[in-house]
């Protein structure tokens, strides 16, 4: 309801037409409060409930034969790890009924088309890859790629036709240079990481790390190293861009032409510049233009105009852009690609799948861990290149009261740090009549927990652990289970007495290097 608001009125059209929906999520969400039934697991634990699923529907022969001899690899090897992952070993670990994990098994393995809509935050704790592996498997176990509307979907991206190449230019990135991946920047800025090339200076544009990346205390440490060069591209004096030695005032979206990335639908959208930029405001493209001309850059699309990458960055002739080219999308707005109708789109009903065998790889052997390509400038150097299972499974969080007992001792609650409703990230946080709507900085409480700690509804509360601290507006609540407690993103730090990225960890989940914002315990004290 409020990260993917062009899916969820469709999402409510085929409700009222029948289908259900389940929301399978840790606390009580808006969008769970809109489920015909809502499944709430520990968080951290969606692989031993997606594996539970996986043995109900092998154990009890509801998976589609045919399907899986033809158009996936890997399936004996999955069907005997699968045996002992019970609903009553999974019940132990998620907290829900094992009765329950029977009953959504056999739901939607016999219920055709049934679809499975990935949301990011699966990943962000450090078995998260494993448990979206396990997830991605049960449509190919039921067959549910075989129906218009079936199958799973998180990302579609990888179907439209960007020419990342073009737009990253990997080959102007010298053989050799290190790699920091942003999460890690407060360990980076600081010399954890012990970087044999020092960060001497850094650019940030079209983001805000000071609240978006984990430990923002070290980060905060690190900006302000006097040796450190910072530019900040910005529309703000941002949190990140307010430790800035020089701040280059960006255009908006509405003051320059652009197209718009999707995260979920399968349209390509063009962002009609409407109104020059004030003062000395210009497009960031612009900003690497005048930079790449300073530094003696010479290749063709440094002096691309923001028109001319739009030509250039997308594969027009690519049989999804099919009667689609930039004039029709001035024309028109938005175009839809030409992969397939909501009447008739199947892309893996006969596999064509994206891998070496064409076919759904439910086992993978040999694999090493990566980060994909366009999340680091399609430049394959220093990829982590860890050995991978094989196969998918349950892997447990690193900060729960079953991993880490001593740590759960001194910080008992898990905290889930969800999108804020009323922002985006942190873009609008800093707008009175956003704030308002959303709320001061708040988190929710159980009364159990509450109750355990003499807090009282509206209380000024610190959240804490040993890599920072937080204050907020206690919310007691029912939404939210005991041992569980929720801080929502995007606040402002020069505005709030810490935000919830303060308590967050910067280790990486087990696959893609991928953020643990969802694997931190904390304690909440009365202020």
């Amino acid at each position: 309801m409020s990260t993917n608001v062009h899916h969820w009125h469709i999402v409510k059209d085929a409700q009222k037409q029948g289908a259900k929906v389940v929301v399978i999520d840790p606390y009580k969400s808006k969008t769970a409060k809109e489920a015909d039934w809502h499944i709430a697991p520990k968080p951290g634990t969606d692989g031993a409930l997606a594996m539970a699923i996986m043995h109900v529907i092998i154990e009890e022969g509801l998976q589609d034969h045919d399907y899986i001899d033809n158009y996936t690899v890997g399936f004996e090897a999955l069907s005997e790890r699968a045996k002992t992952r019970t609903p009553e070993w999974a019940a132990s670990i998620t907290g829900v009924a094992a009765e329950d994990i029977r009953q959504l098994a056999r739901e939607f393995a016999s219920t055709q088309p049934a679809a499975i809509r990935l949301g990011v935050a699966v990943e962000r704790n450090y078995g998260g890859g494993q448990a979206i592996r396990a997830i991605t498997c049960l449509p190919a176990l039921t067959g549910a790629w075989r129906h218009v509307g079936g199958g799973a979907l998180q990302f579609p991206v990888w179907e439209h036709p960007y020419k990342f190449d073009v737009i990253s230019r990997p080959d102007l990135i010298p053989e050799g240079t290190p790699v920091v991946n942003a999460i890690q920047l407060g360990r980076a800025l600081t010399g954890e990481l012990g970087l044999d090339t020092p960060i001497k200076s850094m650019m940030c544009w079209n983001a805000n790390p000071v609240t978006q990346a984990a430990e923002t205390d070290k980060i905060v440490e690190g900006l302000m190293r006097e040796d450190l060069f910072v530019v900040s591209a910005e529309h703000f004096l941002s949190d990140t861009a307010s430790y800035a030695d020089i701040v280059l005032p960006a255009s908006m979206g509405a003051e320059m032409e652009d197209m718009v990335l999707s995260w979920g639908h399968l349209y390509l959208t063009y962002n009609e510049k409407c109104v020059d930029s004030p003062g000395e405001a210009i497009p960031n493209n612009e900003i690497f233009r005048r930079l790449a001309a300073r530094m003696g850059y010479q290749e063709d699309n440094f002096s691309w105009s923001d028109s001319e990458c739009l030509e250039n960055y997308v594969d027009w002739d690519s049989p999804a852009c099919e009667g689609i080219d930039l004039a029709y999308l001035r024309q028109h707005g938005f175009a839809k690609l030409k992969v397939g109708t909501k009447d008739d789109r199947a892309p893996h009903r006969h596999g064509n799948f994206p891998t070496p065998s064409g076919k759904c790889e439910l086992e993978v052997k040999g694999a090493t861990n990566f980060v994909a390509g366009p999340f680091r400038q399609m430049y394959e150097g220093f990829q982590p290149g860890e050995s991978l299972d094989s196969l998918p499974d349950y892997m447990p969080s690193r900060e729960t009261h079953e991993s880490n007992p001593a740590l759960a001792e001194k910080y008992p609650l898990n905290i889930i740090s969800p999108k804020s409703h009323g922002f985006l990230n942190s873009c609008y946080a800093n707008m009175d009549n956003k704030i308002k709507g959303q709320g001061e900085q708040f988190v929710m409480i159980s009364p159990v927990d509450a109750d355990l700690r003499n807090i009282q509804s509206g209380d000024v509360v610190s959240v804490f652990n040993d890599r920072g601290k937080f204050e907020a507006l206690a919310q007691i609540t029912d939404d939210v289970s005991p041992g569980i407690v929720v801080a929502t993103l995007g606040y402002w730090r020069q505005l709030n007495k810490g935000t919830v990225n303060c308590v967050s960890s910067a280790e990486f989940v087990d696959m893609g290097h991928a953020p643990t914002f969802t694997d931190n315990l904390v304690e909440v004290r009365l202020s």
